[in-house]
């Protein structure tokens, strides 16, 4: 397929073909008037000087004086710029004759003149209304034809400053219809890089081209709208998303993070803890004799219990850590990255000050939360996720059952803070 042309080439080639076709029109009739007024003026120029000649030519004739009438003939050619003249007696006899002499081109041009313009004319020369001889006279054709070069010099010279302004009316007409088609044209460039789409076409001043951006102009109205409704249709979406991944990834309760989330974090955390050689602890905390705060105070209150607990071991963790509730009563902790197996301990002593403070709850009796914490180390107490989680609960409970062993806690005891008893949080807390 062939490239397509600018506009303002095609335009350019238009114009210059009409232009080209008008002046050549146009030069052929007024070359064909010209040169048809021409003959006939010619015509009669030299049917004039025939009969003025002929008139002075009378005495010459009437005494045949070949002299007298060459004398004539000769100043006629020279006044009047003739190629030929002779008188010619009725008999035939030649009295006279007077020729500009001239080179083989001037012959040439002669002939080549006498049959573009019928440059000979002739007249009777009378006495007593009788004809005595005839007189007959050529015209130059070299000075017509160098007549004729003027007048084609100032026909080129017409049609050359014809030309210019056309060119120059045809550069305007140019600037005036593709100037606005670019500048739509580099809008909709700019509409279509940028997405500007609230953007509109500026008026062109031309009624076509007007048209034109007003469609445009529409089409980006609706093409706006349609964005604006997708982009809040997306807003809608993300924020719905981010709702149902909030939903999916955290407690409905306290807002940490849920099972799953914890399970694919801590999956995450020994995978790179396996690559780069390093370690991390995983603590899974119980709240001791929580059926008996829900027995006694309800679940309302409950519920409130579970999210201070979790709360609180939001605040003995570092930045780096996550805690997250597993479901009902139990939490899980993630320590990583973890320098020393000591660390882990001051963050389990910490959670332990942490609980030792009663709840903050003006309406409630003093209730001070009780947890049973479970620690366990990558990779000492296992390689994989589900390893590290089934040996902290084992952990856990044991502490539960060493608590339980201590003596019989009743229901006053289950609701008052213990801290996890000193040389079992060290024995969980080692690892392996």
């Amino acid at each position: 397929m062939a490239e397509p042309l600018p506009l303002s080439r095609m335009l350019r080639r238009g114009h210059w073909r009409s232009a080209a076709l008008a002046l050549a029109l146009a030069g052929l009739i007024v070359g064909a008037a010209a040169v048809q007024l021409l003959r006939s003026e010619i015509g009669r120029n030299l049917q004039g000087v025939a009969r003025s000649a002929a008139f002075s030519a009378e005495a010459p004739v009437i005494f045949e004086d070949a002299d007298a009438a060459a004398e004539l003939l000769h100043l006629l050619a020279t006044q009047e710029r003739l190629a030929h003249a002779e008188i010619e007696l009725a008999d035939g006899r030649l009295l006279a004759r007077a020729q500009r002499a001239g080179s083989a081109f001037g012959l040439w041009v002669d002939r080549v003149a006498s049959r573009l313009f019928d440059l000979q004319a002739s007249a009777p020369v009378t006495l007593n209304q009788r004809a005595r001889a005839e007189l007959r006279v050529r015209g130059d054709g070299q000075a017509l034809l160098t007549l004729l070069g003027g007048y084609a010099l100032g026909l080129a010279a017409a049609m050359a400053a014809t030309a210019a302004l056309v060119v120059v009316a045809t550069r305007r007409l140019e600037d005036r219809i593709t100037a606005p088609l670019r500048a739509l044209a580099q809008f909709t460039r700019g509409v279509r890089q940028a997405r500007a789409f609230a953007e509109r076409a500026p008026a062109a001043g031309i009624a076509e081209i007007d048209a034109l951006a007003e469609d445009f102009n529409a089409l980006l109205a609706e093409v706006h709208a349609h964005e604006a409704e997708l982009l809040a249709r997306e807003r809608r979406l993300r924020a719905r998303n981010a709702v149902l991944r909030q939903q999916a990834e955290a407690d409905a309760l306290t807002g940490l993070p849920n099972r799953a989330a914890f399970a694919a974090r801590l999956q995450q955390a020994v995978e790179r803890a396996g690559e780069r050689g390093g370690a991390l602890a995983l603590m899974f905390v119980d709240a001791d004799r929580f059926k008996a705060i829900n027995d006694t105070y309800g679940h309302a209150v409950g519920d409130r219990v579970l999210i201070e607990i979790g709360r609180r071991l939001q605040h003995a963790l570092r930045e780096s850590d996550l805690v997250a509730r597993l479901g009902g009563d139990e939490f899980a902790i993630l320590l990583e990255p973890l320098a020393e197996p000591g660390d882990a301990a001051l963050v389990a002593r910490k959670i332990e000050a942490q609980m030792q403070v009663p709840l903050p709850y003006e309406d409630l009796p003093p209730i001070v939360p009780r947890v049973s914490i479970g620690l366990a180390f990558y990779p000492g107490d296992g390689d994989d996720a589900d390893a590290l989680l089934q040996r902290a609960d084992s952990l856990m409970y044991d502490v539960k059952r060493d608590r339980a062993g201590a003596g019989g806690l009743d229901r006053a005891a289950a609701v008052r803070a213990q801290p996890v008893p000193a040389a079992r949080c060290s024995s969980a807390a080692q690892p392996g």
